[in-house]
């Protein structure tokens, strides 16, 4: 029996669950108006070195002084000596040991200045918080606490003030009186989805009677054949038209899916790694090195992965995260064709013209503008590459198997798979179109057959603007939480006198009730009456 069991799709959580949305450490420190950090003096002057590209000033502590206070990468100082009185605000990007001497050195981008010793430099943490483990609360357990607190939120008011992702939502398609088609009506039917407003619709499946037919996503199926076929170095590779590809490699680790058991087995580990599935310990997986609002664009934030479910058992379920138009040009490879197939997709193939680092085909006009994977050859050895095309030249950017330019010959025939969508057309008088607001979507041509469960739907919903009571009330719950542990001497003024702590519990209790009120859906039972 297996340690870990899945349903093959990705869970609803919220899209990024460990971001701190709702309010964050500095709003609870300031809420509880703790002390100021120390300062702290340095125990060398400050030196610079060129590191990565930059310029990096280093700043010599003392080893208590930094397990202490807990200095790590991320943190903001303000650096400062009796020359330079109003001092530079830093950023860390590094720690390191002094070596021998016991110290500490702690690095940031280089602000221009120079500070010594001999000036009394010191240091000070804009933050009183740290992970540090010798002073009471952390800096991590306020984070923690804080993540909690908003799932928390969205529980009690069914709305969602950060990101939320819903994966196959079933509804039933009718088409009762207020929507049958006739004159100033546009629609021939419409469904409410369970949560909103929705930021975006991700899959949309409607039955024909024999398959889905997908109306707001590009996808491919992805079908595990014979799993005695694989070698142990498989890859599958995805590329969403940019310059750096995602890969997925067999193994044992958590970034890695297992190739063990039968093919439904093989298909969950693939969709658990394409989703990040916490519950099996997969791991990030980021797209090469691309970065999006200074953070790792990972496999998880671009594509959703449904394994073993309606589709069919061994088969993996894959589409883009954007809209439909920039989903049909993501390309797929893999290293094992005689394990794995493509199904609900476009594969364009040509025979090489002319080879070498840029090889040229008779008409390239079937294969994606721009970076795209190119793939050739048969059974266990498919060599694999991201091109980028212009015109009937394509040029080899990054050779993923190590032997794609090396074998290419004048009759090799190098082909391109990419998502597919069964239509495109999201408009009022098209095939169907969306109320964000109130999670109403309208079908206008294209719609499902009038049976039960024939629409599937995974959508992203939330609401875009925090309320500044939200962010008050998450504040207020984790400021509960912190003098539950320590009272930290925080102090609520009534009148002339403090209030004790179990004053301030309950009045910070009710206040926080008040605030949520409006933002909790009521429902209402109206009976037969009589």
């Amino acid at each position: 029996m297996p340690r870990t069991f899945t349903p093959g799709h990705r869970p609803s959580q919220p899209l990024y669950p460990d971001e701190l949305v709702y309010t964050t450490v500095a709003k609870v420190e300031s809420y509880l108006q703790l002390p100021d950090a120390k300062p702290t003096e340095l125990i060398g002057d400050t030196t610079t070195a060129s590191e990565g590209g930059q310029t990096v000033i280093k700043m010599p502590i003392s080893g208590e002084d930094y397990r202490r206070w807990g200095f790590a990468t991320d943190d903001v100082l303000t650096i400062y000596d009796n020359v330079d009185g109003l001092g530079k605000s830093i950023t860390l990007t590094g720690v390191e040991s002094t070596g021998s001497s016991g110290g500490v050195t702690l690095k940031a981008v280089d602000p221009g200045t120079a500070y010594t010793k001999a000036n009394l430099a010191k240091i000070q943490p804009t933050s009183v918080l740290s992970n540090s483990g010798q002073r009471g609360i952390t800096k991590s357990q306020v984070e923690t606490l804080i993540r909690r607190r908003q799932d928390y939120i969205d529980g009690i008011c069914r709305i969602s003030w950060r990101p939320h992702i819903m994966v196959d939502e079933y509804q039933n398609f009718t088409t009762f009186k207020p929507y049958r088609r006739r004159y100033y009506t546009d629609y021939v039917g419409a469904v409410y989805l369970r949560y909103r407003p929705i930021q975006r619709l991700l899959r949309m499946g409607v039955w024909q009677g024999d398959k889905y037919r997908e109306l707001a996503a590009a996808r491919i199926r992805l079908v595990v054949k014979d799993p005695h076929l694989f070698n142990g170095t498989d890859k599958i590779f995805l590329c969403p038209n940019i310059a750096h590809t995602a890969t997925l490699s067999s193994g044992t680790s958590s970034t890695t899916w297992a190739k063990d058991f039968g093919v439904k087995t093989i298909a969950s580990e693939i969709g658990n790694l394409i989703n990040q599935d916490s519950s099996t310990s997969k791991a990030a997986i980021q797209i090469g090195s691309m970065t999006e609002n200074s953070k790792a664009l990972n496999v998880s934030h671009e594509f959703l992965a449904t394994a073993n479910s309606d589709e069919g058992d061994g088969n993996v379920l894959i589409s883009s995260m954007r809209s439909t138009d920039e989903g049909e040009i993501v390309t797929i490879a893999v290293t094992n064709e005689s394990c794995f197939g493509f199904d609900l997709s476009n594969t364009n193939s040509q025979t090489v013209a002319s080879t070498g680092s840029t090889f040229t085909v008779a008409d390239a006009s079937g294969f994606v503008q721009g970076n795209g994977l190119y793939y050739y050859g048969s059974g266990t050895d498919i060599k694999v590459a991201r091109c980028t095309r212009s015109g009937n030249s394509i040029t080899i950017a990054d050779d993923l198997t190590s032997d794609f330019q090396s074998g290419l010959t004048t009759s090799t025939v190098v082909k391109q798979t990419t998502f597919d969508s069964d239509a495109t057309d999201e408009q009022r008088q098209k095939d169907w179109w969306s109320i964000e607001d109130n999670g109403a979507i309208m079908f206008n041509n294209q719609y499902p057959f009038f049976e039960n469960h024939s629409l599937k739907i995974s959508y992203v919903y939330g609401e875009r603007y925090l309320d500044k009571a939200i962010e008050d009330a998450c504040t207020k719950l984790v400021a509960m939480d912190i003098m539950m542990t320590d009272d930290y001497t925080a102090m609520f003024p009534e009148g002339t006198q403090n209030v004790d702590l179990s004053s301030k519990m309950q009045k910070l209790d009710e206040e926080v009730k008040r605030l949520l009120i409006p933002y909790q859906e009521s429902i209402i039972v109206a009976g037969m009456g009589g």
